[in-house]
């Protein structure tokens, strides 16, 4: 696909990896719109990013949110579902709000962005849902059992929607990362010792290199590891 001039929505748009990609993609030539829960971060990447970027404060678990930010959203050629929250630790453990947090927003956020973006990608001649999942999403790990379950959940969903739309339009690839150096265990109150893991601007080169393929070129899955790191999620 050829990404100028393209309508790209990325979720978790503001930091980590979802920045990475808006800063490749929107020097392609793409339009990227971002989509946040913090405002403040938000408008700190649109204003980095310039003319080709838009930003929406919105919540991905909340279906009326994002129904409200699709109905803004004029035309998408690429949703890249990229949300996602980190919980870890026994189940015993976890509380019943950070449960429900990681189920809402790691899978049913990536539901409910497709079901409400879905319309208008089936409209153009060729659109992309690309969805970033996780290395958790096809192996149990230790202490990871809730981030497991909601990234299995997230790994179905993108098998099943592969063969729902694999006569129509929509291309649907899921992408399987290890650990990349973000903020997402700081933000759950896990740090990690993790400067020397995947560096997103590095990853996001390779996401976009995937979607400029031809349509009937088809990446199913891909897995992208790091390798000799002194740590390990």
């Amino acid at each position: 696909m050829q990404l100028k001039n393209k309508s790209v929505v990325i979720t978790g748009g503001s930091d980590g990896l979802g920045f990475s990609l808006a800063k490749v993609l929107s020097a392609k030539g793409a339009l990227v719109n971002l989509i946040a829960r913090d405002k403040k971060k938000l408008d700190s990447a649109v204003k980095e990013l310039g003319s080709n970027a838009n930003g929406f404060v919105a919540d991905v678990s909340n279906w009326q949110e994002i129904e409200r930010v699709a109905q803004k959203i004029e035309s998408i050629d690429i949703l890249i579902n990229n949300a996602g929250v980190w919980i870890e630790g026994s189940l015993l453990d976890c509380e019943i709000a950070r449960i429900d947090q990681a189920i809402d927003i790691n899978l049913k956020g990536v539901i409910y962005a497709t079901k409400a973006f879905l319309p208008k990608l089936k409209k153009g001649t060729e659109a992309h849902v690309l969805n970033v999942v996780s290395t958790s999403g096809l192996k149990g790990r230790d202490g990871q059992s809730v981030y497991c379950a909601s990234k299995f959940g997230v790994s179905g969903f993108t098998e099943a929607l592969k063969i729902d739309l694999e006569k129509t339009n929509v291309k649907v690839t899921g992408f399987y990362p290890g650990g990349m150096k973000t903020h997402l265990f700081d933000k759950a109150g896990n740090p990690k010792a993790n400067q020397d893991w995947m560096n997103t601007d590095k990853v996001a080169e390779i996401i976009v290199f995937m979607l400029e393929q031809d349509m009937n070129m088809v990446m199913d899955q891909v897995v992208l590891n790091k390798r000799m790191t002194q740590t390990s999620n």
